[in-house]
């Protein structure tokens, strides 16, 4: 079978999507597989074929350069398109608005992977709202992307999800009929990392430095502490990055709280392997693969009790907290950290290796590709 994937991010850039496409790429070995991605550079890709839209400093220009990346994004598939069986989009507008319509002018079967709202997102980004996802689109929110968002749902003939809430979102918000999707989880591939756990206790979290991640609110838990005084390491990049750090100095733990910036995955993984406690404080989560990570590593999990999250995160693998609640947050990192709870902790990883595991992932994805072909 001949697969073009079409994504947004690629290796070397850092990121979810560059990191799932890269592995797919090469674990897809029983087909030719092409890859078009925006980009200057690129890695290179063993066995396959790496198709560039390059950026350049005129596709930079806000408004007209996101045109121009999105025409030559178009023609770029059209072009490499034509001899495919399948396209994968990995997103429903920053590649799958435009990579659908180049995909149906060549009349290939298009499967679109849908792992975050944009619309939502960006207007939590940038200070539009403060409701959660289901608020948010139940009140009729989102716009001119969402409309987009919809249009690229219903040209897809099929859509992957990462979770069964997100399912729900398409069905329930965007009139995506069932039989179109499939939940199937991400495979999670994580080394081995080398334990060097130090006699200071250790909290983590990583994410993009957004709103909705609400590491502000970790930050305040921490401040709340009674009985410990550990040091918080941030993981991560992005706007809210100022605020937080003057958040932390207002609060007292400049000196508590590391902001290590963006690190590569296994300066991340390591990262994350030799805390004491990993911590994820979002008010809104797809389905969290660093909390997956965190659980594979063996380190203990407490997550904000929201649906998306608690599909991994619950009672029997991780410590739930009250969402936008600082004071319940810091009560749970306390007792995380005071009475550690292996049998959860193993828990957690008999759970997640045995869901997210590219065996399975690459099965029930293979056998989706070979479905549609068919037709």
């Amino acid at each position: 079978m001949k697969i073009l994937i079409v994504t947004p991010i690629f290796p070397p850039e850092i990121g979810g999507p560059a990191t799932y496409t890269w592995e797919l790429t090469h674990r897809l070995k029983n087909h030719d597989v092409s890859v078009v991605a925006f980009g200057d550079k690129s890695d290179e890709l063993a066995g396959s074929h790496l198709l560039k839209v390059r950026k350049g400093f005129s596709r930079k220009i806000p408004v007209i350069g996101s045109f121009i990346r999105q025409m030559d994004l178009y023609f770029s598939i059209l072009k490499h398109g034509r001899d495919c069986d399948l396209i994968y989009l990995q997103g429903p507008l920053v590649v799958g608005y435009f990579g659908s319509l180049a995909a149906k002018k060549l009349k290939k079967p298009i499967v679109m992977k849908f792992v975050g709202d944009i619309a939502w997102e960006t207007a939590s980004s940038n200070g539009k709202t403060d409701k959660n996802l289901d608020e948010f689109l139940e009140s009729g929110g989102g716009g001119f992307l969402r409309k987009l968002q919809l249009k690229s749902f219903h040209r897809a003939d099929a859509i992957v999800v990462p979770s069964e809430y997100l399912r729900d979102i398409l069905c329930n918000y965007y009139s995506v009929p069932t039989t179109k999707i499939d939940v199937i989880y991400n495979a999670v591939s994580v080394p081995e990392p080398d334990k060097k756990l130090g006699e200071d206790k250790s909290v983590v979290t990583v994410g993009r430095l957004v709103k909705h991640k609400n590491i502000a609110g970790i930050i305040e838990a921490m401040s709340l502490l009674q009985n410990h005084a550990p040091k918080l390491v941030v993981v991560g990049s992005g706007p809210e990055l100022n605020n937080l750090k003057s958040l932390a100095s207002q609060l007292g733990l400049a000196d508590r709280v590391v902001f290590k910036g963006a690190l590569s995955r296994r300066e991340t993984l390591r990262e994350v392997a030799n805390a004491d406690l990993f911590v994820l404080n979002s008010i809104y989560e797809g389905l969290p693969h660093t909390v997956v990570e965190a659980m594979y590593l063996k380190t203990p999990v407490v997550a904000s009790d929201i649906l998306g999250t608690t599909e991994v995160a619950n009672e029997k693998t991780a410590t739930l907290a009250e969402s936008k609640n600082a004071e319940d947050l810091a009560k749970k990192i306390e007792a995380a950290l005071s009475n550690p709870d292996t049998n959860k902790t193993e828990e957690a990883y008999k759970f997640v290796s045995g869901k997210f595991n590219w065996e399975r992932n690459l099965y029930l994805l293979e056998s989706l590709f070979s479905r549609l072909c068919r037709k």
